[in-house]
């Protein structure tokens, strides 16, 4: 049966399976606007597990899948029923969990309430930026996919500009080098990813009013050692990467110690806004925070991030 084609219903319990998301989209005109699926029934690819070791670098795709894919069913829309969560649909339906908050703009910890309609993403998934006034139909041309894969890790209505800055889901096993392994982020307004919030952050075992303390009272840090040292530290401890992302510590390579600050928000251009202590400018210093913005041009000073 084709991907335009009516899906019957199956039965859950008591709970009725909505038709195929697609369908649901072509009502909202989107799918006219995209390029048509062919006719084989793969809506995505799914990468051997083996594999995952050898194309990502912690949080961050190192680069692309070389390993044959493995076909995955197309995503389907659910309604969802009492007593389920995000984390039982992802089980029951062989998903993602972290795919289904990012398709459906739900923030970490968030449930569904019974009855809402949501979209189930195939497979695990990775976030890519979209270029200034890039369509959803030209995001998937520049990555050389089906415009219907970006629906099935999406829910979107409409083939229109996406906003500056923002990121789209695409298989985990499709995406680019550069791409953020999607389960390690959460979504923030807009479609900008996050990194999900820590509530158990303290500074204990770093001296007061030094850069160590207030990165360590704004992110959970079980490690020690100068601010230099911590890129190295939190490996295999924390997903690390070379993106900036909301809520990521940022190390810095300046100094005799090194440095390290938060990220507080990222801007269109790729530029951040970072948060510190102890940083002599800007109306720093010791025991005091100031808040600068990193432009590009000065990411040379940047170790990493540890997300």
């Amino acid at each position: 049966m084709g991907r335009s084609d009516l899906e019957g219903e199956t039965i859950r319990g008591n709970r009725h399976r909505l038709v195929r998301h697609a369908w649901v989209l072509l009502a909202a005109g989107l799918l006219p606007v995209l390029a048509p699926r062919p006719s084989s029934p793969t809506a995505a690819v799914l990468t051997p597990p083996a594999a995952s070791g050898d194309i990502i670098l912690s949080a961050v795709i190192q680069s692309p899948a070389v390993v044959p894919p493995i076909a995955a069913r197309p995503a389907q829309t659910v309604v969802v029923s009492r007593g389920e969560t995000v984390e039982s649909l992802a089980l029951h339906d062989h998903s993602d969990a972290a795919a289904i908050r990012w398709a459906n703009g739900l923030g970490t910890g968030a449930q569904p309430a019974p009855g809402t309609a949501l979209l189930i993403p195939p497979s695990a998934a990775a976030l890519v930026q979209v270029l200034p006034s890039e369509r959803p139909s030209h995001f998937a041309k520049r990555l050389g996919l089906d415009p219907r894969v970006i629906l099935d890790y999406n829910a979107l209505t409409k083939d229109t500009p996406r906003p500056v800055g923002s990121y789209l889901q695409i298989p985990l096993s499709a995406a680019p080098s550069g791409a953020l392994v999607g389960r390690y982020f959460a979504r923030a307004s807009d479609g900008v990813p996050s990194v999900p919030e820590a509530h158990a952050a303290v500074a204990d075992g770093f001296p007061y009013g030094q850069c160590t303390y207030y990165a360590a009272s704004r992110r959970t840090v079980t490690w020690a050692g100068n601010a230099g040292w911590w890129f190295g530290a939190a490996n295999g401890i924390r997903p690390e990467g070379h993106v900036a992302v909301a809520g990521a510590i940022v190390v810095f390579h300046t100094g005799w110690f090194g440095h390290v600050g938060y990220v507080e928000s990222v801007n269109p251009d790729g530029s951040f806004v970072v948060s510190e202590m102890n940083y002599y400018g800007d109306g720093g210093g010791w025991g005091r925070v100031d808040h600068r913005t990193i432009a590009r041009t000065d990411f040379w000073s940047v170790t990493g991030f540890i997300y």
